[in-house]
């Protein structure tokens, strides 16, 4: 006795998207059961939930920028080697460096192993982005540290003249204070430059023989109606720089550097050039008055100046008392201030009359 079969199902429109279609309990032709159909969840490439591929430009610009601190290898995922990057500051810059070449040649992946997304279109310009900059910053350091050394330098060669001058009045007075025959006694005890005095018309170069020593140089060019020049080729440079007539005085070899041994005059006229040994420069003990550039001794018992200048020029007012230079005053035109000024010798540069006075 037979018995029927299964009832199959009721016939359907219904397809569910995406997944094998039977017929009478079979697979139609060319369906396998495990094969995946467009539209069916998860099936392709691209699928949802899927991570997109990491950018060739954010990575490499992480790297150039910030490898260092090991954004680039967090970028991408590497969070273990991210942090050994950050506290080795990039393997004293060797990791940074050999991250940034991988990049540029394509060689990175992120944590899955994938690689960068636009690389092929943007490396040419990553490669000579990097290069620019990579000079660029080569060059910046080595201005920096040309300039922190003469920084360095600056500051570790305290001035030649902190002496002072041995005047006329210091040598014979018997009642000079006590620190005042102390400062004249070590003003004698160095060797001193003998007073020599130029002459000429015109423009000319002068050698001179200073012996290493400090000096206070006066030019004068009274009947100049050009241009006015006095420069060294020791470390002051271009001391006089103007036009028509001239009439000043400036120190000169300051500190253990470029001796000067010439001096290039450019005049129109007859001028003179006195060159003398710091000893003659005079001392002021009280408010000073004076027009245009000078040199002076500040013998105060006071490191603080009231300062006033009535000009259109550059004032300067440089101090030689400390271990360091103090630039006191560096303004253009009319000033009127209260700044530090140790005692010790002065140098002041002006177009107009001026007054320095303790307080």
């Amino acid at each position: 006795m037979s018995h029927p079969g299964p009832t199959p199902p009721p016939p359907s429109d219904y397809t569910t998207y995406g997944a094998p279609q039977y017929a009478n309990g079979q697979l139609l032709d060319g369906q396998n059961a495990g094969q995946a159909y467009p539209g069916q969840y998860g099936a392709v490439p691209g699928q949802y939930g899927a991570e997109p591929q990491k950018s060739f430009v954010v990575t490499w610009l992480f790297s150039l920028l910030l490898g260092g601190l090991g954004v680039d290898r967090f970028y991408l995922g590497k969070a273990g080697t991210g942090v050994a990057k950050l506290l080795t500051l990039g393997g004293l810059g060797w990791w940074s460096l050999v991250d940034l070449i991988l990049t540029l040649a394509g060689k990175r992946t992120d944590k899955n192993g994938r690689p960068l997304a636009g690389y092929a279109q943007h490396k040419k310009v990553a490669v000579l982005v990097t290069v620019a900059y990579l000079v660029v910053s080569l060059v910046i350091g080595v201005f920096v540290g040309i300039a922190t050394a003469a920084l360095v330098r600056q500051a570790a060669t305290p001035p030649i003249i902190s002496a002072a001058p041995v005047t006329q009045e210091s040598a014979a007075g018997s009642s000079a204070a006590p620190e005042s025959t102390e400062k004249a006694a070590a003003g004698e005890d160095r060797p001193h430059l003998e007073a020599k005095t130029l002459t000429g018309t015109g423009d000319a170069v002068k050698t001179v023989d200073l012996k290493g020593l400090p000096a206070v140089v006066t030019f004068t060019c009274k009947a100049c109606t050009g241009n006015t020049a006095l420069e060294t080729n020791g470390a002051e440079i271009l001391l006089v720089n103007t036009t028509g007539a001239y009439a000043g005085s400036h120190l000169v070899d300051t500190s253990a550097g470029t001796p000067t041994t010439e001096f290039n005059i450019s005049a129109d006229s007859a001028w003179t050039l006195k060159i003398e040994d710091i000893d003659s420069i005079p001392s002021s003990t009280d408010k000073v008055s004076g027009h245009g550039d000078r040199v002076l001794y500040w013998d105060v018992a006071t490191d603080k100046a009231a300062i006033t200048n009535k000009g259109e020029s550059t004032f300067v007012v440089q101090g030689f008392g400390s271990e360091v230079p103090e630039l006191a005053v560096n303004k253009i035109g009319n000033y009127s201030g209260m700044v530090t000024l140790t005692p010790g010798f002065v140098q002041v540069n002006s177009d107009g009359d001026w007054t320095i006075a303790p307080k």
